[in-house]
């Protein structure tokens, strides 16, 4: 065995599969490995060159026959239940599992180890159809034969569980995972009126979770009146003296039992009055303890808002009138230092009519502000009071439109006339009321030395004046296209600010997150590097919060993910690790480690979450970005055809989404985009988004290969080679047809424009190549290139000028780098095209010296034409970017124009806050970004030579020498020292280097013809 798995890891081909011949031979020998370390040392020797789609016909079966063999060793045993557990053979886990409860019964894990694989196979596609049913009976029968055991010992009195009863919350819970999968409806409801494991129960002793679980299966069904049972129930539970206890004061029971409530209110009139007279019962409970009370105050704001019917004013003679309101008031006087309180009352706030919302906003909390004197709760008061007017001012209720020849608004706070979403006065009053807080504030605390006041209350004032200014910038009218871009203006403000404070609170999560998005906005990427490293986002969380900082960062500073820079290799390496070791194996480790710990719930959830992060958009991107910054700077792009984050997308593939947002502040009414969204540089991830990416950087990928130079191709090789390259053009032609249709609501107009050109330019190729020479030539030739020269020069003007008269102009040119690297890849992808279609006519005259093969001559010049608009475009993009390095290369006098403009008008209170070193880092980073950038336009194609190899430099760091001599030895061209496939000439044998398996096909004259078309480029090449 050590023998066979020795030879396995030597380069020769034969010895190399001996393994892999071992195990095959002994499945169908049906030989017993009874050493467990021996098939260890089989699998490990297998595991490169067996997929995980095979390890149920061959290491799965193996497994169980070792534990057959050897029933009682639970060592073994359970080694072999994990690995089939970790490469998720069900199958061959369920008999592991049933063998291990069998032999060790004592051990209630077992047990419950053997009911949870069982029930996983039953809803596995694993399963046969036929045994489904009797896999999921199994799993019921024998955790409803716990469940009665435990029942049984608590009706007699009995103190400990049964060994194979139910004890945990989590076997629980599990009880009602399978009952509510394989049970029926009469069996759930049996499970419901349970003395000792219905939700009533269970939430008496504390445990919510199942309470949880019931209602949101009522509230699926819709059935109202069992919701407010069941949780009238779990409120009016009383202690020892009558006395409600305090489970009744839990705000999400409250919560659903007002819902429930609600849907009722019109057909049981009794079920008001029961909520109003428990919520009674509450208010007369003494000695509750803050945290319960505010509950409570939460629960009598949510039903005068739910139940009470409302037809009159919220307010009359300018006082409160509605139960609504009054009772809104008392909550927000009793709760009004609490830092949460606006965010308990948003939702109740947005139902106010205006006059009950100004009350609000502008006099009460405003009057409870100035009845303070201690100068913290006097800036959490007036903090709360600016939050409210913030609030107010993102309402559609706080504007009236006004006829006119331009569309236009009158606020109806102040009365103020504003051709934008929000009122520019509100905000700018607002705005400077937050700085002169944040100003007297800062004063204050930093005599007390307060720290509440410096870590909470003066972040939140400096992001009140950040929204603002936000506000002010993005002023585009909902319904309506704005061509203007944002005011930079009052963006540099909000930035300025915001790290000001960033300063004095750096792990502030909030301002740091909003940093992220300002800097990346405005072009200033290395300071945005540099605030997301603070943030240390890592692990689990990496694949719903990446995105926040990595999508689209290659396109405004490629630099970033630099990969022969340590810090950008850091950066790409912290996506690529990720999905590398958490996708290895079919399921992530965790899941021994849920087993172990009895965490049911978590085995049951694992599988989905690994689907999805096996399908997320997140992991699409970690590809794509890496690898256009690499070929925007002209480095080695690695392996994209065969890297799992590309052939494992094929097109019928859903990539979800999952971009977590929940740390931004959000102070917005619900009708009024996020900040997070305004502060974008285009819609977010998306399935459509990410399938034409990856498409699109294949497309590039395959044009802009070159052979090594020692290598010379013979006339064969370059026919097959011509082959591959027309083929999966018509791959990705009719992938990008299905997704570029849909593309527009998720892609900026420069990405639109992009994708679009990338598409027909995919086309071009093979019509070119299959062109019939004997009827007159279509006008699809000219369209298409056409087509693709307007997309540049669309591209082109909508770029800024940069006459270098007005820092204005400069800035905005900082922030259209998006759209320069778009102009680029479009550039380009038009003029790889032009030239291996020029390559191919080259080819086509050698071969056939009669020139009936040669593309006509119109497509020619057309192409040639396409070429020198590209060459333009390419040149335009590359002089904007030495006028910008100009401008931003003046250092110190640009610190100080770009103080004298961003400060102008009305910024003078915002100027004293900021310091000259927050804009001078500002302009460095401005500064190193430009000349990423000037690297990049720079080169405008990949390094020819060798194959690239994905971050080669790291190879051979401690000699400082990242290349290792070419050897002589044909087809060993790679510059790393990795031995490479020989380009055959053998039919079938298509691609020039290891980027695929050899294929299989017809040969013939025309080369090889790649089967399965139809497929898409998502399938593995």
């Amino acid at each position: 065995m050590v023998k066979v798995c020795a030879e396995s890891q030597l380069d020769d081909p034969n010895a190399k599969f001996a393994a892999v011949a071992a195990v095959d031979k002994f499945v169908k020998d049906g030989v017993v490995v009874k050493d467990v370390d021996g098939i260890d040392l089989l699998e490990w020797a297998a595991a490169d060159l067996v997929s995980e789609d095979a390890f149920p016909e061959t290491i799965g079966p193996l497994r169980v026959r070792t534990v057959k063999a050897a029933p009682k060793d639970k060592l073994a045993a359970t080694r072999c239940l994990q690995s089939c557990l970790l490469h998720w053979d069900l199958v061959s886990a369920q008999q592991i599992a049933a063998m291990i409860d069998r032999s060790f019964p004592q051990e209630r894990d077992f047990m419950f180890w053997n009911i949870i694989v069982t029930h996983l196979l039953a809803t596995s596609s694993q399963s046969p159809s036929e045994k489904k049913k009797l896999y999921g009976m199994l799993a019921q029968k024998q955790i409803e034969r716990a469940a009665q055991l435990t029942e049984q010992a608590n009706a007699s009195g009995a103190e400990e569980t049964p060994a194979r009863g139910i004890k945990t919350e989590e076997e629980i819970l599990l009880l009602y995972d399978i009952v509510e999968v394989h049970g029926t409806a009469e069996d759930m409801q049996k499970l419901i009126g349970s003395p000792l494991f219905s939700p009533v129960a269970q939430f008496r002793l504390g445990r919510k979770a199942l309470f949880q679980r019931i209602a949101a299966i009522y509230r699926r069904h819709q059935d109202w009146e069992a919701l407010c049972d069941l949780c009238e129930s779990c409120l009016s539970h009383t202690d020892e003296k009558g006395d409600l206890s305090l489970l009744a004061c839990d705000w999400t029971v409250w919560k659903s039992f007002i819902k429930g409530a609600s849907y009722l209110k019109d057909s049981n009139i009794e079920i008001t009055e029961r909520v109003r007279s428990l919520l009674l019962r509450l208010a007369k409970s003494k000695g509750l303890k803050p945290i319960y009370r505010r509950n409570v105050l939460l629960a009598r704001v949510s039903a005068a808002f739910t139940l009470e019917t409302h037809h009159d004013d919220d307010m009359k003679d300018d006082e409160p009138f509605s139960v609504r309101l009054r009772e809104l008031l008392r909550y927000l006087e009793d709760q009004k230092l609490n830092a949460a309180c606006f965010d308990d009352v948003k939702q109740f706030l947005e139902q106010l009519d205006l006059r009950g919302l100004k009350h609000v906003a502008h006099t009460f909390i405003h009057k409870l502000a100035k009845s303070v004197d201690d100068p913290v709760k006097r800036a959490r008061l007036t903090l709360l009071s600016l939050k409210t007017r913030y609030f107010l001012s993102t309402c559609p209720l706080g504007r009236m439109p006004v006829c006119g020849e331009k569309p236009s608004s009158k606020c109806l706070v102040c009365d103020a006339m504003f051709d934008s979403e929000s009122c520019s006065a509100c905000l700018t009053k607002l705005s400077e009321e937050a700085l002169a807080t944040y100003k007297s504030a800062t004063k204050d605390f930093g005599e007390n030395s307060d720290l509440v006041g410096q870590n909470e209350i003066l972040p939140e004032l400096s992001m009140i004046v950040a929204h603002c200014n936000v506000q002010l910038a993005l002023r585009s009218r909902p319904g309506y296209i704005h061509s203007s871009p944002p005011a930079s203006q009052h963006l540099l403000r909000a930035l300025l600010v915001l790290e000001h404070q960033a300063f004095l609170t750096p792990k502030h999560s909030q301002i740091s997150l909003l940093l992220v998005q300002l800097h990346l906005l405005l072009g200033s990427a290395h300071r945005c590097r540099e605030i997301w490293h603070g943030l240390a986002v890592k692990r689990t969380i990496v694949d719903s919060l990446a995105p926040i900082f990595y999508d689209r960062l290659s396109t405004v500073s490629p630099v970033i993910l630099d990969s022969s820079d340590g810090w950008g290799w850091e950066l790409a390496e912290t996506l690529r690790s990720h999905f590398t070791n958490s996708l290895k194996l079919k399921m992530p480790r965790r899941l021994v480690d849920a087993f172990e710990a009895g965490s049911y719930g978590s085995i049951i959830d694992m599988p989905k979450y690994v689907e999805n992060l096996r399908s997320g958009c997140t992991r699409a991107m970690s590809l794509v970005e890496e690898v256009r910054a690499d070929r925007l700077l002209g480095e080695p792009c690695g392996d994209l055809l065969n890297d799992p984050r590309f052939y494992q997308v094929p097109d019928d593939l859903l990539l979800r989404s999952v971009v977590d947002h929940g740390s931004f502040p959000s102070w917005n009414c619900s009708s009024s985009r996020p900040l997070h969204e305004r502060l974008s540089l285009g819609p977010g991830p998306s399935n459509v988004r990410s399938h034409l990416s990856l498409l699109a950087e294949a497309f590039h990928d395959i044009l802009s290969y070159r052979p090594p130079t020692v290598y010379k191709a013979t006339a064969a090789v370059m026919s097959i080679d011509h082959t591959f390259v027309d083929e999966m053009m018509s791959r990705i032609s009719n992938s990008m047809s299905k997704f570029v249709q849909n593309a527009s609501g998720h892609c900026t107009s420069s990405e639109m424009l992009y994708y679009e050109a990338v598409n027909l330019l995919a086309t071009l190729i093979p019509l070119c190549v299959g062109i019939d020479r004997s009827t007159p030539l279509p006008d699809i030739f000219s369209q298409i290139t056409e087509a693709v020269a307007t997309a540049m020069n669309t591209q082109l003007d909508e770029l800024p000028e940069l006459d270098g008269t007005t820092v204005a102009d400069c800035v905005s040119m900082l922030r259209s780098f998006h759209d320069l690297a778009m102009l680029h890849d479009t550039a380009m992808a038009a003029k790889l095209t032009a030239r291996w279609i020029l390559s191919f006519n080259e080819r086509e005259k050698e071969r056939d010296r009669s020139g009936s093969s040669n593309l006509p001559k119109d497509i020619i010049s057309q192409v040639k034409g396409l070429q020198a608009a590209a060459e333009v475009a390419l040149k335009k993009g590359k002089a904007l970017v030495t006028k910008l390095k100009k401008e931003v290369g003046a250092g110190r006098e640009l610190c100080g124009k770009l103080r004298d403009w961003v400060f102008e008008d009305g910024g003078k209170d915002l100027n004293e806050v900021v310091e000259d070193g927050t804009i001078e880092e500002l302009v460095e980073s401005w500064s190193q970004n430009v000349s990423g950038w000037q690297r990049t336009t720079s080169r405008t194609s990949h390094t020819a030579g060798g194959v690239p190899v994905r971050n080669a430099h790291h190879a051979n760091q401690d000699t400082g020498d990242s290349r290792v001599p070419l050897s002589a030895e044909p087809g060993v061209y790679k510059n790393d020292g990795v031995r490479q496939v020989p380009i055959s000439a053998e039919p079938g044998v298509y691609r020039h280097d290891d980027r695929n398996s050899p294929k299989e096909g017809t040969a013939g004259e025309q080369g090889v013809r790649i089967e399965n078309e139809d497929k898409g480029i998502g399938s593995k090449v």
